[in-house]
């Protein structure tokens, strides 16, 4: 099946959020993974439970967001994507699993490409000023080490 641009996504002015406030809260999400990820390697218990709450907490405003907004194709894409990092974040925790850690991060990862190919101008609107790389990815919300 092909994703086609009528099929799954409401139009941007019948948002009453706006893709690039989702992106923003997904790349968070994605910044908390990676500091999970990164506590799970330096066994910081205290930093990879915060980071996975964060996370949890995030995903929960994105779901938030998009209830009302989005496709119910879509929806349910993110619910399987949600479902899946809370399932990864718990072992994470439990566990101290990297793998799960890395699954978790890549799920989200994925889950962000879907947005931005649904949203293809994000790109360009959250990257568009300031200059640098760093700075553009600040901007975004999403922060790389």
């Amino acid at each position: 099946m092909q994703w086609q641009p009528g099929n799954t996504a409401t139009g941007l002015s019948s948002m009453d959020t706006s893709p690039s406030e989702v992106l923003m809260l997904i790349n968070q999400v994605i910044n908390a993974l990676g500091e999970a990820k990164e506590a799970v390697t330096t066994l910081q218990i205290e930093k990879r439970f915060n980071a996975t709450m964060k996370a949890t907490a995030l995903m929960d405003s994105i779901e938030q967001e998009m209830k009302a907004d989005i496709s119910e194709g879509v929806r349910s894409a993110f619910t399987q994507t949600y479902l899946s990092l809370i399932a990864n974040m718990t072992r994470t925790n439990v566990k101290n699993d990297l793998a799960s850690a890395r699954e978790a991060l890549a799920l989200m990862i994925s889950f962000r490409q879907i947005w931005t190919t649904l949203y293809p101008s994000l790109e360009e609107e959250c990257f568009a000023w300031p200059h640098s790389a760093l700075q553009k990815h600040q901007r975004s919300g999403l922060h790389l080490a």
